[in-house]
């Protein structure tokens, strides 16, 4: 099974994102193949990256 990013359909990977800056708290376990944090959504405290959707 493999997972992709819910909003823009690419391949998501179990790794943390590399481009969340530390003051924002821990990095997202999930990410981009590029190393980018999944597409933002509208959470419970604001826009937070994705959960990824698997497929």
């Amino acid at each position: 099974m493999s997972a992709q990013c819910p909003e823009c359909f690419e391949p998501a990977v179990e790794s943390p994102a590399t481009d969340m800056a530390p003051a924002w708290g821990d990095p997202p376990a999930w990410s981009h193949e590029d190393g980018s944090a999944l597409c933002p959504v509208m959470g419970a405290n604001g826009y937070e990256p994705a959960q990824p959707e698997f497929v």
